[in-house]
C-alpha cells in the first residue's frame, strides 16, 4: 500500500483535503485514516477527504472530552460540538432550543432560536426590529493562524457602516484563499492593519447585536486577528444568521451555505455570491428578511 503523500505548503494541497480541525469547524467529523499530510510551521498535519466526512450529529465516535450534541434537542450553543465546530466561540451565539415561544435578548447575553419553524421565523422578525449589525470577513484561510484581510459591517437597511481591506501580519495570502475571494497581497499592501481598524470596528458594533452567517467562524477570525496585533478583544459573542435561517426553513442539520440559502430565497444575483465582505453581509441580511416572510 502506497504511503500517503506529504505536501510542503497549503498551495500544493488539493481543495478536497482538509485537517480534522477544519472539518470539525464546518460541523463534520473526519472518517478513516489520513490520506495525506501537510508540513507547516515545523509541524505535520494530517489531512482527510472532505467527501468522506460525515455530519457530526451522525458521527458514531465521540470526540475525547466532548459529547456530541443533537441540534434538535437539548441546549446546544452554536460553537459547541455538533453545531458549527466547537472551538470557535466561547459564548453562546444562538442556543438551541428555548422552550417554544420563549425568545429573549439582553445586552451582552445569549439569545435563543427555537427549533420550531414558526417560532424561528418570529425570532428573526424580532431581530430585524432590534438594534443589530451584520458582519462578514474575508480571510487568509480557515485555520487557527489565519487572519482577516477584509471586513464589512452593514446596518439593518443594508447600509455600509464600515468596510476595509486589512493588511495581514503574515504578509501573504495563500493562492487557495485568493481563489475564493480574489484578494491578493498586492491588494493589501497599502491597507491598514487590524490594530489600526480595531477601535472603529469596536465603535460600530458597541451595544448592538452582531450577526454573521457562520458566526463561530467570523468570531474566531476577528479574535485571531486582534490577538495577533495585541488588541484587546471586546466584540461580544456573535449570533448566527445561518442557524436562524436553517431553523426557519426546517433544515435538519441547521446549516446551509450562504449561496444556497440566497438561491433558495430568490435573492442571489445571476453572477452568484461575490465573496466580498460588505456584499456578503448584505446578502445575509436579505436572506434573513426573506426567510422571516416566506419560511419554507
Amino acid at each position: 500500500m502506497a504511503e500517503p503523500p506529504i505536501f510542503d505548503g497549503w498551495d500544493a494541497v488539493p481543495t478536497d483535503l482538509r485537517p480534522a480541525n477544519d472539518l470539525r469547524f464546518a460541523g463534520l467529523e473526519p472518517r478513516g485514516e489520513p490520506v495525506a499530510y501537510l508540513r507547516v510551521d515545523e509541524r505535520t498535519v494530517a489531512l482527510y477527504r472532505t467527501a468522506d466526512a460525515v455530519p457530526r450529529e451522525r458521527a458514531g465516535a465521540r470526540p475525547a472530552g466532548r459529547s456530541l450534541v443533537d441540534p434538535s434537542a437539548g441546549s446546544a450553543p452554536i460553537g459547541a460540538a455538533g453545531s458549527t465546530g466547537g472551538r470557535a466561540s466561547r459564548r453562546a451565539s444562538v442556543a438551541l432550543p428555548a422552550p417554544p415561544g420563549i425568545r429573549q435578548h439582553r445586552p451582552g447575553g445569549p439569545t435563543t432560536v427555537p427549533p420550531d419553524v414558526d417560532a424561528a421565523r418570529a425570532w428573526i422578525r424580532d431581530l430585524l426590529v432590534s438594534d443589530f449589525v451584520v458582519l462578514d470577513t474575508e480571510t487568509t484561510g480557515l485555520g487557527y493562524r489565519d487572519e482577516v484581510i477584509e471586513i464589512g459591517i452593514v446596518g439593518a437597511s443594508g447600509e455600509v457602516l464600515f468596510e476595509s481591506l486589512v493588511r495581514p501580519q503574515a504578509g501573504a495570502v495563500p493562492a487557495g484563499a485568493t481563489r475564493v475571494h480574489g484578494l491578493r497581497m498586492d491588494d493589501l499592501v497599502d491597507a491598514p492593519t487590524w490594530a489600526e481598524i480595531h477601535d472603529e470596528v469596536q465603535r460600530v458594533t458597541e451595544g448592538r447585536r452582531v450577526l454573521a452567517w457562520n458566526a463561530p467562524f467570523d468570531e474566531r477570525m476577528v479574535r485571531q486577528s486582534a490577538t495577533r496585533w495585541g488588541c484587546r478583544e471586546r466584540i461580544r459573542g456573535f449570533e448566527c444568521a445561518m442557524r436562524a435561517y436553517a431553523r426557519a426553513r426546517g433544515l435538519r442539520f441547521g446549516r446551509a451555505t450562504l449561496a444556497r440559502a440566497a438561491s433558495a430565497m430568490g435573492v442571489l444575483e445571476p453572477g452568484g455570491q461575490r465573496h466580498r465582505s460588505s456584499d456578503d453581509a448584505r446578502l445575509s441580511l436579505m436572506v434573513l428578511m426573506r426567510a422571516a416572510a416566506r419560511g419554507r
